[in-house]
Formats: C-alpha cells, sequence, structure tokens
C-alpha cells in the first residue's frame, strides 16, 4: 500500500470520527435541551442519516478488500 493511500484513508478516518464527535458530543445534546418538537425530530433525522452513513462506509469497505 502506498503511502499516499495511507494518508487518504487516515485522513477520511479522521473527519469521519471528527463529525461523529461533533454531531453526538455537542449538536444533538443541544437539540434536545431545547425541547422542541422540531429540534428532536431534526436530531432524530440527522442520527439516522448517520447511522445509513456508517453502513454504506462499512459496505464500502468491505467491498473493496474483497476485491483485492
Amino acid at each position: 500500500m502506498h503511502a499516499r493511500n495511507i494518508f487518504e484513508i487516515l485522513m477520511a478516518l479522521l473527519a469521519y470520527i471528527l463529525v461523529s464527535l461533533l454531531w453526538f458530543g455537542y449538536a444533538v445534546p443541544g437539540m434536545i435541551e431545547y425541547d422542541s418538537d422540531t429540534s428532536l425530530i431534526v436530531a432524530a433525522t440527522g442520527s439516522i442519516i448517520w447511522m445509513c452513513a456508517t453502513g454504506c462506509i462499512a459496505l464500502y469497505l468491505v467491498q473493496k478488500t474483497r476485491k483485492a
């Protein structure tokens, strides 16, 4: 594996972790504390989108490793 590929993987992993931490550590608790129906719906929708993205990333990595 080339150094560029490793760098790209590590940067993508770092971005994923940062977005996850910001979403679940900052945005969602703020929305839940706001105690509005709209903010709760947005928090739930964003979390569902996050789960879908995580599943897609996992499937992509599994398919990529099987082809290699």
